[in-house]
């Protein structure tokens, strides 16, 4: 596989995630219209989060992991895994979610992680 096409992939694949989180974190808020007080803040809070990470991703992929920088892959490296470690952890690990729909978005993630590191080691050259 040709590197530039791998770090292409690679970069959609944290763009879809990012996408998709856009309307996680829409779905956050909007569980948010129905709480009051402190409960309506937190969840408006960790809607707020959840979309800077969202958007974060999809910048990030677009701007540096299409090209194939180091930067950009480092970025989105430790920032969506990250943020699905504690996903993993917090909500599919307890079983709050089914292990399918648990663990799809972290796929998605591993996939972009696995295209992006080939690309980057491709870039780098054997050491």
């Amino acid at each position: 596989m040709r590197t530039l096409v791998a770090s292409r992939i690679g970069a959609a694949c944290y763009a879809a995630w990012g996408i998709f989180h856009c309307k996680v974190a829409y779905d956050i808020y909007r569980l948010g219209t129905h709480q009051a007080a402190l409960a309506q803040g937190r969840l408006y809070q960790l809607a707020a989060y959840m979309l800077s990470i969202a958007v974060f991703a999809v910048a990030i992929a677009a701007r540096y992991n299409w090209r194939n920088d180091r930067r950009g892959y480092w970025l989105n490296l430790c920032v969506v895994g990250w943020a699905d470690a504690i996903w993993v952890a917090v909500v599919v690990l307890p079983g709050y979610v089914d292990l399918f729909r648990g663990l799809l978005p972290p796929a998605i993630y591993v996939a972009g992680a696995l295209l992006t590191t080939y690309a980057q080691h491709r870039r780098s050259g054997p050491a």
